[in-house]
């Protein structure tokens, strides 16, 4: 792409079928993250890298008139599968050349110190608590076959019905070996943080027995402090990396960011899903996909 020395900005969503990618420019230039998903962020934040899950989007700016070199490689890090497959190499790193002009133009063009004030969601009393559970089956020979959702299928019944307007608070338990950017459609959500799971084998063992994490007692298997979401995940999200073995505890509300509600009635068919873009590890298929989405409704 052949681009001019002035700011650009940028709306990317990744739609590979399971590949993260981390971006970086070659040339040291940093972007100004203003957006993530369907929302502005609280204000700009100035990054050299980012991370990106399959469904997830960035709204970036990239100024190059800041651009020493005319030629920058914008380049990707991320193994796959993520977080612990094969490195990436001089070839499938890079993803896309940009030509700058030698010319310097004037530019107008300001990034607003601050783009929109983020209400921060808060838990009461009154606050539901659902268990969302990530297990992934494997064959005799210990190959990845599909993963499960709460161990539900997709043509299973609807199995959440939130009431249209409320807040919920949604403990995702991903005890697979691979890091799932876990979508809700609808509702926009924030991210209370993310804590390591310890005696990973005793709980998976006890979640298979019951086909439910709640006689297993989560509590007891969480280790250290929550981890807050990165600052330029930290607003609202429709899509957020659910780490391997960590549990990942989201606050939604079923309702508009503002508050208001919805501008059409939610209540009715087909319902809504909440999923994983990414299959076990390379299996990936459309079958798979659906296979491990869940349906809920808005009541």
């Amino acid at each position: 792409m052949r681009v001019q020395r002035r700011k650009y900005r940028f709306r990317i969503i990744n739609a590979s079928n399971a590949r993260f990618y981390s971006f970086s420019l070659d040339n040291g230039l940093h972007f100004v993250q203003i957006g993530s998903d369907s929302f502005y962020l609280e204000r700009p934040i100035s990054l050299k890298r980012i991370l990106v899950a399959p469904s997830e989007i960035i709204d970036v700016i990239i100024d190059f008139s800041k651009s020493k070199s005319r030629h920058i490689v914008l380049e990707n890090s991320a193994n796959f599968p993520y977080p612990d497959g094969d490195s990436v190499d001089d070839i499938n790193k890079k993803v896309m050349k940009f030509i700058v002009g030698k010319r310097h133009l004037k530019d107008n063009a300001k990034v607003p110190s601050k783009l929109a004030q983020v209400e921060k969601l808060k838990i009461t009393k009154e606050t539901k608590t659902r268990s969302i559970v990530l297990y992934e089956f494997d064959s005799f020979t210990g190959e990845p076959t599909h993963l499960l959702i709460n161990f539900k299928q997709f043509t299973d019944p609807v199995t959440e019905q939130p009431k249209n307007g409320t807040t919920e608070v949604w403990q995702i338990i991903n005890l697979t070996p691979d890091n799932h950017p876990f979508h809700v459609h609808l509702a926009g959500f924030q991210v209370l943080g993310q804590q390591k799971i310890k005696n990973l084998d005793e709980l998976s063992e006890c979640v298979v027995q019951h086909n439910n994490v709640e006689p297993c007692q989560i509590e007891k298997y969480l280790d250290g402090v929550p981890e807050p979401p990165p600052p330029n995940e930290a607003g609202w999200k429709n899509v957020f990396k659910m780490k391997p073995s960590y549990v990942t505890t989201i606050i939604l509300r079923f309702a508009l960011p503002s508050g208001q509600p919805f501008p059409f009635d939610p209540t009715g068919e087909p319902g809504y899903t909440y999923h994983c873009h990414v299959s076990p590890r390379l299996s990936f298929s459309l079958y798979n996909f659906w296979f491990y989405a869940v349906k809920r409704k808005v009541n």
